[in-house]
């Protein structure tokens, strides 16, 4: 009998998706900003009470469930078990109200926008929402919330847009007012990692007494008290974690009573469970492509479940622009990221990292989004291009002395690039197919592995020394190559934009992306922000990495997510099991 990792390189690169599922559109907009919302919430209807245990392995041990001050790969599904929003989006793009009773909209009056682009909007919080130990949720957590997120002493990992707001004001205990400096499209529609609520009961005095410790502390892991459909009933670290339904949920209670999430990191394992029966379910971005084709031919043909892949993140490269140490300066060089770019066989990394699953990409927009074509014409590209990436590199300075040898400068050093990514899955593969391809023009590139042990260490984390390979969600919200996302020590290295990228011009054109309700400007400004992107090769996009569900015929209700919004647990309430 084949190994999982046997099989694994067995499967043909052509294997074709069994289902494939493209994201959504944006949710349409009005010229007003108001948004096309759903006829309220889905609720989880059940007349006999929760029932049923969904056994489910995610890769990654969370440090924190707390949205905003979480950060890491595949951390979005805890956040959803544990949490609630103000509003959140389904796998269609449309908005719901969540701890909101309603959207806010200009028509209504509790969406106003000055003459001067400062704004008003106005919450109205569900009476019936509570904190897992019964506490009202009110304006009140809210308020407390915006503090510590503009705290430039907490490690939050977006203070987006929570930056764009003047003050935030509890008129009562379920009337929540936010003023805006400037305009933001998206201020009625505040969601998932968005001026999320904490429990001020819990942690104000300890906020304002011990402000160092303030984010260490089992009151944000096994201890937690949150808002959302399950509870922490047991944690067990380095093993996994018991979440159980929350019956006295707002929103009604959740199908299922309870939920055994298992920490597995090995990609191999994880896929050996599910083919034993020993979990239900499993996702992305613990498995990828070639899980995604495996489970399909193995598992799924053989009716033992079902496969759902769609698109909605990006895998890119990062350049480091920051002295570091053993920084490789040649990153600084447009021509050098240019050469880098020309250098690497896209299609290849989707037929072998992917197995054919994805697509070859070329800047951070999905191509289901409606602009897509009117960008994809005014970009800069860099096909696959050895030779060029070669005469790039000379005009950089680095010339090849001897055919076959690495390129070298005037004083004979060589170009020596490491590419970093994180330990596990198909990472390995990828960065080999990487730095094999730049060795073609030249280039002295290595692969290194960041250990299992250090993926949680910041300071670490944004110190590689030439290229790191990343992967986001894309939208306009979670653009992060800004100055205002540089990572710092005064932030704990929790910046997103870990390669230091900074550009004035790019700064201005996000911030209008985000703030201007001129659709035209808005438009206009979206197409000249990534043209400016690639024409500066702020980052090196590679390909659209393929988001994968793979689960018992049993689990009924995981659908995938909406790509702006992460996480395909946003409607958790609404799975369940049967037997």
């Amino acid at each position: 009998m084949l190994t999982i990792r046997h099989a694994l390189r067995c499967i043909s690169a052509s294997v074709a998706v069994a289902v494939l599922a493209s994201c959504a559109p944006s949710a349409p907009t009005s010229e007003s900003g108001s948004v096309a919302q759903g006829q309220g919430a889905p609720l989880a209807q059940s007349t006999s009470g929760p029932k049923g245990t969904l056994r489910i392995a995610w890769a990654t041990e969370p440090e924190t469930l707390a949205p905003k001050i979480a950060s890491g790969s595949g951390l979005n599904e805890f956040n959803w078990l544990f949490n609630s929003f103000l509003t959140y989006y389904d796998f269609a793009g449309v908005a719901h109200p969540m701890l909101a009773k309603q959207i806010p909209t200009q028509e209504r009056g509790d969406w106003t926008i000055n003459p001067d682009g400062t704004m008003v909007t106005t919450y109205q919080l569900r009476e019936d929402a509570r904190w897992h130990d019964g506490t009202p949720i009110t304006a009140g957590d809210f308020v407390f919330a915006y503090r510590v997120y503009l705290d430039p002493d907490m490690p939050v990992r977006d203070r987006t847009p929570e930056t764009l707001m003047s003050d935030v004001v509890a008129r009562d205990e379920h009337t929540l007012v936010i003023n805006w400096r400037e305009p933001y499209v998206q201020a009625n529609l505040l969601g998932y990692q968005q001026l999320d609520p904490l429990p001020r009961h819990l942690l104000e005095e300890k906020y304002r007494t011990n402000r160092a410790n303030f984010t260490f502390g089992d009151e944000w892991s096994a201890n937690y008290v949150g808002n959302g459909p399950f509870r922490i009933q047991r944690w067990e670290p380095g093993s996994g974690l018991i979440a159980r339904a929350n019956t006295s949920w707002f929103m009604g209670t959740p199908k299922l009573e309870t939920i055994d999430v298992r920490f597995i990191t090995d990609t191999n394992l994880i896929m050996a469970n599910l083919f034993s029966g020993d979990i239900d379910m499993t996702n992305s971005p613990a498995i990828r492509g070639p899980e995604a084709a495996l489970g399909r031919d193995q598992w799924v043909s053989a009716g033992n479940g079902y496969l759902k892949t769609w698109e909605t993140r990006l895998r890119y490269l990062e350049f480091q622009l920051r002295d570091v140490p053993n920084w490789q300066r040649a990153m600084t060089d447009l021509r050098v990221r240019q050469a880098l770019l020309h250098a690497i066989d896209r299609q290849a990394l989707v037929d072998g990292v992917n197995f054919g699953l994805g697509s070859p990409a070329n800047m951070f927009l999905a191509p289901t989004d409606p602009q897509f074509a009117q960008v994809d014409r005014s970009i800069t590209k860099y096909p696959y291009d050895p030779n060029r990436a070669e005469s790039l590199l000379a005009d950089a300075g680095w010339r090849r002395i001897q055919a076959g040898r690495p390129s070298v400068n005037a004083s004979g050093q060589t170009l020596d690039i490491d590419v970093w990514t994180t330990a596990g899955g198909n990472a390995e593969r990828e960065v080999s197919i990487i730095s094999d391809s730049w060795k073609a023009p030249g280039v002295n590139a290595s692969l290194f592995l960041i250990p299992s042990a250090r993926q949680r260490d910041n300071e670490f984390r944004v110190s590689f020394p030439a290229t790191a390979v990343s992967a986001r969600s894309i939208s306009p919200e979670n653009f992060v190559f800004t100055s205002s996302q540089v990572p710092t020590a005064e932030a704990r290295w929790q910046g997103p934009n870990r390669g230091s990228f900074s550009d004035a011009e790019i700064d201005r054109l996000q911030n209008l992306v985000l703030t201007t309700f001129n659709r035209t400007e808005r438009e206009q400004s979206m197409v000249a922000l990534h043209k400016r992107l690639t024409d500066v090769v702020g980052i090196g996009p590679m390909y659209y990495d393929v988001e994968v569900i793979l689960a018992k015929n049993k689990v009924k209700g995981p659908v995938g997510n909406y790509g702006p919004q992460q996480g395909i647990s946003w409607n958790v309430f609404e799975w369940e099991v049967s037997e």
